[in-house]
């Protein structure tokens, strides 16, 4: 399925404004306390964890890309596994191709999920490289096979799909209406808000504010050690390019 996109300010509007109409408000979440988990929504770890993190994202969000490759790894070894912390992953479309990819990995099946997720991480310079290009269909075709959709077949069976979108759309409207999410990534921690600064900057600032959390304070030595140098790109926000010029082949 081929469209003509906008400029990403028109075609983020219209795109929200599209998602929006589709569907209703969504009743999920809580702005105190450990927030509820929506059907659809992608989760790491045990039911009964006593910190919940949810993160909202882009696939083609350069920090997005970082915290999945240098901060979540360590995350989920110390507290994912180890059945502390419930990780719960919800899409936040941010730019044109991200709709089409979070589509792919939606229809690759729950089990698959994450595997295209760090597919379309791992390969995030030639998703959006494609988008330039106009061959973001051929660039996604090929992601999908990795994972089960093999044919063209099945991939415009995937992109024309409307349960897909009307599923995006509802957490678009949560994300926008009731934690006000207009930059990627951003977290709600038991509830709380974080933007990607601070305490959830870097795994061993992270780290310590779930130790926190838990009531599993790191010594007095460790707090005050020297902060490791921050190299984490700077978080997307809604109305950036982030490198994704006009479009007119996609999916």
């Amino acid at each position: 399925m081929i469209m003509n996109l906008l400029s990403r300010r028109s075609a983020l509007a219209a795109v929200s404004a599209l998602m929006l109409a589709a569907c209703g408000g969504s009743n999920g979440g809580s702005t105190t306390g450990t927030p509820a988990i929506m059907k659809g929504d992608h989760v790491k770890g045990s039911e009964s964890a006593p910190v919940t993190i949810i993160e909202y994202a882009s696939p083609t969000c350069p920090a997005c890309k970082y915290f999945h490759d240098d901060i979540m790894p360590e995350l989920t070894e110390k507290y994912v596994v180890t059945g502390k912390v419930k990780f719960v992953f919800r899409e936040y479309p941010i730019h044109e191709p991200d709709v089409p990819a979070y589509v792919l990995a939606m229809c690759a099946g729950e089990d698959k999920f994450f595997d295209v997720l760090g597919d379309l991480f791992a390969n995030q310079v030639g998703v959006v490289t494609a988008a330039q290009n106009g061959t973001l269909k051929a660039a996604l075709q090929t992601i999908g096979k990795r994972h089960g959709i093999e044919t063209t077949a099945q991939f415009d069976a995937c992109m024309e799909n409307p349960d897909y979108r009307t599923a995006l759309a509802d957490k678009y409207q949560l994300a926008v209406e009731k934690w006000d999410i207009n930059s990627t990534p951003t977290f709600i921690v038991n509830g709380e808000k974080h933007l990607f600064e601070g305490e959830t900057r870097t795994a061993e600032s992270f780290s310590r504010y779930i130790d926190r959390l838990l009531g599993e304070a790191a010594p007095a030595e460790a707090e005050t050690a020297a902060p490791a140098e921050d190299t984490a790109p700077q978080p997307t926000e809604a109305a950036d390019d982030a490198g994704v010029p006009e479009t007119t082949d996609q999916p």
